[in-house]
């Protein structure tokens, strides 16, 4: 009997037990979480986890950064319940490796080597004091140059005009006005700018006598008195002068447009400029052009050779440059049968073999067109070179300014490059060969209110060019004639100028080519808006309109001359 009592109260006590346990509240929405952490400046996703860049250290008040974490909890609303332990570890200056563990209040501040590159690797432990419990992040921070992957915009009157700079890290926009006074305050080279060009590429250069692979990037500013200077664009230290950069220099050598087209990343990129007076220079993805045929011009050379044109448009194919000529109503173009430097170390060495190129005469036959080219102004030329380069033909939109018609063309090639070049010409008039066939047909809807705006991007089909019209931009079809809006600038202003970030499709530039920026006038003032297309060149409806007309203090930009996006080689999103 004793022993089933026993039993009984040890049964009762262990019920007891457990209904004591009860009594206790253990659920989630009585503990305080923390839900998310970000930070700022803010970290982006790469191909190596989480990075916050942050732009070098310009001058001995910029090496001090703060790195500011963001933590949203369910219930507290401060983080007098958490500790912060952050663990970095980094290279110092002199490359010896270091560790250190820090406890803040939510924020890492760092030191950063002035004008040199920095990466901390940093481990982060949030504890919360009430529950027990951490979460962790890590990540990067990486300091970037100044200038990287950004936007310039040379702006305002001829006689003052000023290279401005809109640059983006992360979820912050530094725009500038003067960019270059803001590195070197009371200078400015570009007051008589007229055009801007870029380059990037991998340089094999043996300067040093042994061959090293570095990265070379140079924006090209022309300037109205003939001037070329090439700026290493981060930190806009000027690197070439005119006469390393256009040879033989050219005193009467004034901008009108920079054609390019090819791929740096496989050393194909080839580039062509015009002048207003319709001058022509060469040159490939090395910062340097040369004047065609030169060579031949000083020896008494090549009779085939033309010298007296006046080039109003052109573009590049796998083989040639082709170009019209409005003066003699003609098409003319060069083989890209010649030699160029390989590195920029040969700038300086002597004229290559590119020179002895003659300019030849394409000798089109018109008759069989509607209409003739002859007497119109050609506006505008392109090829396709996403897909099928070395296939790719060229079209010529040209105006017709008594009519207001405007007319496309297609040139097919009918000859092959190298020695055949020019042969039969020599025979006599009666057996010369055109080098093209000739295609054209009326733009039926296309009303351009500037041509500077007119641009098309590789990207797309050549059934789609892009152009604007007052204050709005539109997609043209050149099938059916319809026009499709893409943006529309803010009230007062005027759309003056269209330039997609990269001109060039290569496989390193990723969605830069279906970026677009656009220049913009209102009185004496100048805005800058982008847009990024989809692969179908509709606008991209998850991303936001860009748009900028001020910088940090206020001070606006004057009409726009000239955009050029200026991005590292191998450029990627995410970008390391």
């Amino acid at each position: 009997m004793k022993k089933i009592l026993g039993l009984l109260f040890a049964s009762v006590m262990l019920v007891g037990c457990y209904e004591d346990k009860g009594n206790y509240d253990y659920t989630l929405d009585k503990m305080n979480e923390i839900k998310s952490v970000s930070f700022t400046p803010s970290a982006v996703e790469s191909a190596y986890g989480k990075l916050i860049e942050v732009q070098q250290a310009m001058s001995e008040n910029d090496c001090k950064r703060r790195i500011e974490a963001v933590v949203e909890q369910t219930l507290a609303s401060d983080y007098s319940n958490l500790h912060f332990y952050w663990y970095v570890s980094y290279n110092d200056e002199d490359g010896t490796f270091r560790k250190d563990t820090i406890e803040t209040n939510g924020y890492l501040d760092i030191t950063l080597p002035l004008a040199k590159e920095m990466e901390y690797n940093v481990y982060l432990q949030i504890y919360d004091t009430g529950t027990t419990l951490s979460h962790y992040s890590n990540f990067r921070i990486k300091t970037r140059p100044i200038f990287k992957n950004s936007l310039f915009v040379l702006h305002g009157e001829a006689g003052s005009r000023k290279l401005g700079n809109i640059e983006i890290i992360g979820d912050v926009i530094n725009v500038n006005t003067d960019a270059y006074g803001y590195l070197y305050p009371g200078v400015n080279p570009f007051a008589n700018g007229e055009g801007l060009s870029y380059t990037t590429y991998q340089d094999l250069s043996n300067s040093t006598g042994t061959w090293v692979n570095k990265e070379a990037n140079t924006l090209m500013v022309f300037s109205s008195n003939a001037e070329v200077v090439g700026y290493n664009p981060f930190g806009l230290n000027a690197k070439f002068y005119n006469n390393v950069m256009m040879k033989p220099v050219n005193n009467s050598f004034v901008f009108a447009r920079n054609v390019q087209t090819g791929d740096p990343s496989n050393y194909t990129l080839y580039r062509l400029v015009y002048s207003k007076d319709g001058q022509v220079c060469i040159g490939n993805y090395v910062p340097v052009l040369y004047k065609p045929g030169y060579a031949i011009e000083q020896s008494g050379g090549n009779s085939l050779h033309q010298t007296d044109y006046q080039v109003t448009a052109a573009t590049i194919t796998n083989g040639r440059y082709i170009m019209w000529d409005a003066k003699h109503n003609r098409f003319l173009y060069i083989s890209k049968n010649e030699q160029y430097p390989l590195c920029e170390s040969d700038m300086l060495g002597n004229y290559p073999s590119a020179l002895k190129n003659p300019i030849l005469d394409a000798n089109v036959n018109f008759s069989g067109l509607d209409r003739s080219p002859a007497g119109m102004r050609a506006v505008y030329a392109y090829i396709q070179y996403r897909e099928n380069y070395s296939e790719a033909k060229p079209y010529f939109i040209f105006f017709d300014e008594a009519r207001e018609e405007y007319w496309r063309y297609e040139l097919t090639q009918l000859d092959t490059d190298g020695e055949k070049d020019g042969k039969k010409q020599l025979k006599g008039a009666e057996e010369v060969v055109p080098a093209y066939e000739i295609t054209g047909s009326r733009m039926n809807n296309f009303t351009p209110g500037n041509l500077n705006t007119i641009v098309y991007s590789s990207w797309f089909t050549t059934n789609y060019i892009f152009y604007a019209e007052g204050g709005t931009v539109y997609r043209y079809s050149v099938v059916n004639g319809d026009k499709t809006p893409l943006y529309t600038a803010p009230a007062g202003y005027e759309i003056t100028l269209l330039k997609f970030r990269v001109e060039d499709s290569n496989n390193f530039s990723d969605n830069l080519g279906r970026w677009l920026s656009i220049g913009m006038e209102k009185e004496d003032c100048g805005a800058v808006a982008e847009i990024l297309l989809n692969t179908a060149s509709d606008v991209d409806k998850d991303t936001p309109v860009l748009f900028y007309d001020k910088d940090r203090d206020g001070n606006s930009f004057g009409k726009i001359k000239d955009l050029q996006f200026t991005q590292i080689y191998m450029y990627m999103v995410p970008t390391y």
